[in-house]
């Protein structure tokens, strides 16, 4: 039985509210086969899977975890709204990802940080947010500025779960981030990779699925 099982193996309302989380998650899957829910019920299952996760958040007494989780739906609700809100969907999702910057970074000076192969990573990170971001700014056209600032953003929280003592599922979800928010900008911006919706979905919800249950996780030290 792995540690997340034993955790929450007796944790009946966990099991429930993650259960019901997927579900939303693997039904909204189905919006880039064709087998849309009709305008605005897709809005609905797009945001409950992540709703739900800041539930399990907030039922698992993290607060602060469930507000950065609730700004990641609310920037879903933006971005699937007819007609898109981009710049409002941007705006949400970089303010959750400053409360998972806070987290990351609290995790970091509390507990320190790992050493060799984190700080390699993190630098090959830091370098491909550069070079991404120096592809894509000729894309951007009036929403350079803050799809600028966005990138910076999203690329110092996955620096920072990197290189401190983050459970190793809130790593993983954040580097999935990364990715799925880097297909996600070639779709929208340099309207490329067309068929990449299921790439988005999928590493999304898992990404916020990661950095839900790994930044629950209790870390060394603590109760």
């Amino acid at each position: 039985m792995t540690a997340l099982t034993q955790r929450l193996a007796g944790d009946r309302a966990a099991q429930i509210i993650l259960g019901l989380s997927a579900l939303f998650g693997l039904a909204y899957l189905f919006h880039d086969f064709g087998l849309a829910a009709p305008y605005p019920g897709n809005v609905v299952i797009k945001a409950a899977g992540i709703i739900l996760l800041a539930g399990f958040a907030l039922q698992q007494k993290h607060p602060v975890l469930a507000l950065g989780l609730f700004l990641g739906s609310l920037g879903d609700i933006f971005l699937a709204l007819e007609p898109t809100q981009l710049a409002a969907g941007i705006g949400a999702f970089g303010l959750g990802h400053l409360v998972y910057i806070y987290l990351f970074a609290r995790i970091r000076l509390t507990h320190g940080g790992r050493a060799g192969w984190s700080r390699i990573a993190a630098l090959a990170l830091a370098a491909y947010g550069v070079v991404i971001l120096s592809w894509l700014q000729p894309y951007f056209g009036e929403l350079q500025i803050p799809a600028s600032i966005y990138n910076g953003i999203i690329m110092v929280m996955a620096v920072l779960a990197l290189i401190g003592r983050a459970s190793p599922i809130a790593v993983a979800g954040a580097l999935l981030f990364v990715l799925s928010d880097s297909v996600l900008a070639v779709r929208l911006f340099a309207e490329q990779w067309p068929w990449a919706g299921w790439v988005v979905w999928i590493s999304y919800y898992l990404g916020q699925a990661g950095i839900a249950i790994g930044l629950t996780e209790p870390l060394p030290g603590k109760a």
